[in-house]
């Protein structure tokens, strides 16, 4: 694959969205992403966007197919100590490592940062945890809803005098922005690794992602002890009116002035969305229609932001950025469960039909989830 981080290698453990997502962007950007799984293990997406169960299931899933599209698939069982030894391998060939995994599990596996430092001075380790790698919660399982509440996000979000609300699991909000901050943080490791020839580990606390975009409100709250986070509507602080407005043709706009109009329900409500936004802009007030998904897929403006296609036609996460005034280029569509176990093991560790053979036999590289895992 072509991009700026062609000749990046990343060993890819990350699931669901926080760790997978941040690989993916890796991989639209030129990186050789390896995503591994095994039958014993497969990310929990194959499980969750199942949309049948017909042999293969575990291949379909949208979820999945979103967040792993350009990578490569490396069948492994973690669990199995020849496993454990190939990934060790491996690691002398890649600059990167990601992963998402309950804290302690890699270490467990003699896989954590430690062991493989030891294989590779220059590797960067990023570990996307929900508390961090370290401290009293640090144990604690999470998703985008616990996150969402402990950052205080959930707090703000919603309508005066109702309970706070959480993103849910169709956006898992926590998860999407942790992983556009490891993203650049992981290419600036890598370009220091480079010039230096040390690597680093790079402990991101999902929490603190979350509650750093929060700052003027924590900002707030150190200054008056008695401050609390509240939901606020669609209003912000300083500015004198900003709502959602329902038009003639059922469709929502939003709109800021700067002084207050109570007339604006009515105009809004005898006009089309289109003309509404069109006359409102045309007085130099800020407005603009409340998009769904399939009107934001139909808007040319955003090809290759917001959801693409992939080389078999599936909708797959674009990039929240242009390059060269280009979004993102699907190269390959997320791999199958173990697709590219022997092209890679070949390609890098020169492995031949023997060791293959091997391999396959004992289970390390079993490409069918095990019927407890599902």
């Amino acid at each position: 694959m072509k991009g700026p981080l062609n000749g990046v290698r990343v060993l890819d453990f990350g699931l669901l969205t926080a760790g997978a997502n941040t690989s993916a962007m890796l991989a639209d950007l030129g990186a050789d992403v390896i995503k591994i799984e095994s039958g014993a293990y497969i990310d929990p997406f194959r499980v969750v966007g199942k949309m049948d169960n017909d042999d293969g299931w575990w291949n379909r899933s949208p979820p999945f197919r979103f967040t792993n599209r350009n990578k490569r698939g490396l069948a492994l069982n973690l669990k199995d100590p020849e496993g454990q030894r190939v990934i060790r391998e491996l690691a002398k060939q890649c600059d990167v490592v990601v992963e998402n995994f309950r804290r302690g599990v890699l270490d467990r596996a003699g896989l954590g940062y430690a062991a493989l430092k030891e294989c590779n001075p220059r590797l960067v380790f990023a570990a996307i945890s929900s508390q961090g790698d370290t401290g009293p919660e640090r144990m604690n399982v999470s998703f985008g809803s616990t996150l969402d509440a402990t950052s205080g996000i959930a707090s703000i979000t919603g309508y005066e005098g109702e309970e706070p609300r959480i993103s849910g699991m169709d956006v898992n909000y926590p998860d999407q922005i942790v992983s556009l901050f490891a993203t650049g943080i992981v290419i600036t490791a890598v370009m220091e690794a480079r010039r230096s020839g040390k690597g680093c580990f790079l402990d991101f606390s999902q929490r603190e992602v979350a509650s750093f975009t929060l700052g003027e409100e924590i900002l707030a709250a150190a200054a008056d002890p008695a401050y609390r986070l509240t939901p606020r509507d669609n209003g912000e602080a300083g500015v004198v009116q900003q709502d959602a407005y329902r038009c003639a043709d059922g469709r929502w706009i939003a709109v800021t002035l700067d002084s207050a109009d109570p007339s604006l329900d009515a105009f809004c409500a005898a006009r089309d969305s289109g003309a509404a936004v069109a006359a409102l802009l045309a007085r130099g007030i800020a407005a603009a229609p409340c998009s769904d998904g399939s009107e934001l897929l139909a808007d040319g403006a955003l090809a290759g932001a917001t959801l693409v296609r992939d080389e078999n036609g599936w909708l797959v996460k674009g990039l929240p950025y242009r390059l060269d005034g280009r979004g993102i280029t699907i190269e390959r569509a997320a791999p199958e469960l173990g697709q590219h176990t022997d092209e890679i093991l070949r390609e890098l560790l020169g492995y031949g039909d023997a060791e293959l053979a091997r391999l396959k036999d004992s289970g390390v590289t079993s490409t069918t989830p095990a019927i407890g895992d599902v």
